[in-house]
């Protein structure tokens, strides 16, 4: 197939396309995209924030809605297009998981509002976004914590008592004994109102030099 045939085949496999439907899939996958902009601005948690990246998800959103109105429903023509953009490379990494899960919501609203899917694409957008600040502000998950106690000769079992009774669960993560004395690690899950009774008990033990409590979320570098 030649280019003046490729552009023949294009023209008229979108001819149902007019400017008007473009102008209003496009301007739905601005504001889907103007959205998931924000939520991930509102919702990243990192050190961090990389603005270029998020802008990034905005264009990946335009872009592939672009991509589906030129496509259309041709087989051929998609995986001819699936071939011209596997040459596309990467070059930064991801440094944090949740970065993909926003890469994909982009792609998928703009394919949802690329074929005219608006409900798909808005809908869906905002269960996404409501799940991500439930998620944020610690309604569906509640993150453990890491109690640090460091001391000389410490009753272990006075503190395993004192740990159990102030948290709702507890783990003992670690135990490091030195020269100097001993290290114990745990992981808990506070009850609410009882960490700073909890940390004043553990002080009032005796041979206590260090409380350290510590955010858990399931990752500790090595």
């Amino acid at each position: 197939m030649g280019k003046m045939d490729l552009i023949s085949y294009i023209q008229s496999a979108n001819a149902a396309l007019t400017a008007w439907t473009v102008i209003t899939n496009m301007f739905v996958t601005l504001i889907v995209g103007i959205f998931i902009y924000w939520v991930y601005k509102k919702t990243y948690t990192g050190v961090m924030y990389s603005r270029s990246f998020n802008v990034t998800i905005l264009l990946t959103t335009m872009v592939t809605a672009m991509v589906m109105m030129v496509i259309g429903t041709n087989l051929a023509l998609s995986l001819g297009m699936v071939g011209a953009l596997s040459v596309i490379r990467f070059r930064s990494a991801i440094k944090d998981p949740k970065d993909i899960g926003f890469i994909f919501w982009g792609i998928s609203a703009g394919l949802s509002a690329g074929t005219g899917a608006y409900v798909i694409a808005v809908i869906g957008s905002i269960i996404i976004a409501m799940i991500l600040f439930m998620v944020q502000r610690g309604t569906l998950e509640n993150y453990p914590y890491l109690l640090v106690v460091k001391g000389g000769v410490v009753d272990e079992e006075k503190l395993r008592s004192i740990v159990a009774s102030r948290v709702e669960k507890y783990s003992l993560r670690m135990k490091n004994h030195t020269r100097d004395g001993i290290e114990i690690i745990y992981e808990i899950r506070f009850v609410d109102g009882m960490e700073d009774l909890l940390i004043k008990e553990i002080k009032e033990m005796e041979n206590i030099s260090v409380i350290n409590v510590v955010s858990y979320k399931g990752e500790i570098a090595g």
